[in-house]
């Protein structure tokens, strides 16, 4: 698990924040939480398409190491069309939330090492890009977005815009945006959303970080897509995973 971590850490060091993809299809998997039977139910169902993972892969399910050795090797395996963006769980140094029992799982499975493998994931953590752009067609981050929100920001996140991308929600009754319940990050509105996405040239924001009852949520007049991913977890009717088609966006429940 050490070298996994540190060759995944050299690999991100390479990336930047906002990762521009040109081709097609991509596929979309949104938050994992540890629940490796349904990342490796989606796996199953892949060839050679570009993969954007949304983030959140550890704490609250069984299995998050198994989650990490997983998504890391596909990284190692396939750099150049394996994404593995950044979520609110992979800053608990900086935004800290509750629960976080993956030094925990660290613990039971390694001993004393743990502590030695948390900061290493610490620090791979940072290099994690936040976004990514399906050119012509989507925004691809975890949470959300704010006013303030643009290309040159995504390329050069400060705390403010990382707080922002990580914590974010969306809603249909809010216009602007008002501070989030949450505690971090903002809930923000439809013209929020149709500013921000025009300003970038998308007609999309595909995005994670709610657990909702179907795997899937349009909300924004059909211009922000939440994905969540972990079934198992939640125990959700379903989870989905979305794959970006020429023709459009296939939502696929599972």
């Amino acid at each position: 698990m050490k070298e996994l971590i540190a060759d995944v850490e050299k690999l991100l060091k390479r990336e930047r924040k906002l990762i521009e993809i040109e081709n097609l299809p991509v596929v979309i998997i949104g938050d994992i939480h540890g629940d490796y039977l349904s990342l490796e139910s989606i796996l199953n169902n892949l060839k050679d398409e570009i993969i954007v993972f949304l983030g959140d892969y550890a704490d609250r399910g069984p299995s998050p190491i198994e989650v990490y050795e997983r998504i890391f090797e596909l990284k190692l395996s396939h750099p150049e069309r394996i994404f593995i963006l950044r979520g609110n769980h992979e800053a608990p140094n900086l935004f800290p939330f509750h629960p976080h029992d993956l030094p925990w799982h660290l613990k039971y499975k390694y001993g004393d090492s743990w502590i030695e493998l948390y900061q290493s994931l610490l620090k791979v953590y940072n290099e994690m890009p936040i976004a990514a752009i399906v050119k012509d067609f989507a925004l691809l981050l975890h949470g959300g977005i704010s006013p303030n929100i643009d290309v040159n920001s995504l390329r050069n996140p400060n705390m403010e815009v990382l707080e922002i991308v990580l914590w974010s929600d969306p809603s249909d009754e809010v216009r602007g945006f008002i501070p989030s319940h949450r505690g971090a990050g903002v809930i923000f509105g439809p013209d929020v959303s149709l500013r921000i996405l025009n300003e970038i040239g998308v007609n999309y924001l595909i995005r994670s970080h709610q657990a909702v009852k179907y795997g899937y949520r349009w909300n924004h007049n059909m211009k922000v897509l939440t994905i969540f991913s972990s079934k198992n977890v939640y125990n959700l009717i379903s989870g989905a995973y979305a794959r970006i088609m020429y023709d459009g966006i296939k939502i696929i429940t599972f």
